[in-house]
Order: structure tokens, then sequence, then C-alpha cells
């Protein structure tokens, strides 16, 4: 029998400013956006809030989660410690994860210890009582 350990996921917003700039040129009637720049910094990126200034936490499904949730708290306090945040150059981009969170799903959010006698099939109790092999296809 395998053992499962259930774990919580969070998602706690943070705000990245990015400017875009644009060239107008007034004798031509040209324009043209040249250059996008995220501002990564670590100053620049703050946590979201609401407009009654509550912090945007959600969970694996997207759905807002109260400050007042337990695993919100925790979620929260760590992310907000830029050490645990990995390296920059392994962020994911791509479509927001609050629109779609299934992008960013590392698979279940339930953990399962890797114990080899789960990957054993039962035996047919025909073929071991009469010594016959099993014909049956057997999967790639």
């Amino acid at each position: 029998m395998s053992r499962r350990n259930i774990v919580t996921r969070r998602w706690v917003r943070f705000e990245l400013p990015v400017m875009v700039c644009v060239d107008i040129d007034d004798h031509i009637e040209h324009e043209q956006v040249t250059a996008v720049v995220l501002g990564v910094e670590h100053e620049a990126i703050t946590l979201a809030r609401d407009t009654e200034g509550n912090y945007l936490i959600y969970d694996a499904d997207a759905n807002r989660v109260s400050y007042d949730d337990p695993a919100a708290r925790t979620a929260l306090s760590l992310a907000t410690d830029r050490s645990a945040w990995p390296a920059r150059d392994t962020w994911e981009e791509g479509p927001d994860a609050l629109d779609d969170p299934w992008l960013y799903d590392e698979g279940d959010t339930e953990e399962e210890d890797d114990d080899p006698a789960d990957d054993l099939e039962p035996l047919d109790d025909d073929s071991t009582q009469t010594g016959k092999a099993d014909t049956r296809p057997q999967p790639p």
C-alpha cells in the first residue's frame, strides 16, 4: 500500500513593472514599439494587493485564499524571502499563472512515496498454480 503526503499549494501574486518604449515619428506618421523591459530588480518586484490592501494569494486552482488561512500565511512568508526564490534563469515565462494555473503544474499536488512494491502487478492465480507461462500480450 502506498502512502501519500498531501501537499498544499498556494500562489502569491507579485507585481512586476513592464515598460514599453514607443518611438513616434511625427514627420512620416510612423509609430513603432522599440523595446520591452521587465523590471526584475529586487526592489522593483512588489507584493500585489487588492484595492483594500489585502495580499493576493490563490490556491492551486487560482481561487482567492484569505490571509487568515495558515497555509496562505506560510506561503506569503516564504514567497517574500527572496533568498528562497530559484535562480532567475530558471523562472518560467508564459501566460499568467492566475489565468492558466494548470500550465505550471509539476504534476499532482499529492506526492507519492516511491515504493517499488507498488509497481508490481498481482500474479494470475491460474498461471502460478498450473505452472503454465502467461501467454497474454504484455505491454511494451
